[in-house]
């Protein structure tokens, strides 16, 4: 991933908003359940709901 002569590249970007928006899915099931469990468990899911 790096830049090209005529544009950013963009993948870094998707990337790091993929793995922020995990994370805010993760935070927002771990208050709903009462943070009961452990978050890191379920960013993993969310991990692996996106790779497929």
């Amino acid at each position: 991933m790096g830049t090209t002569a005529d544009r950013a590249d963009p993948r870094a970007r998707a990337v790091i908003a993929t793995a922020c928006a995990c994370l805010d899915a993760a935070s927002m099931a771990w208050v709903v359940d009462d943070g009961q469990g452990d978050i890191m468990d379920l960013y993993d899911e969310c991990v692996a709901a996106v790779r497929g």
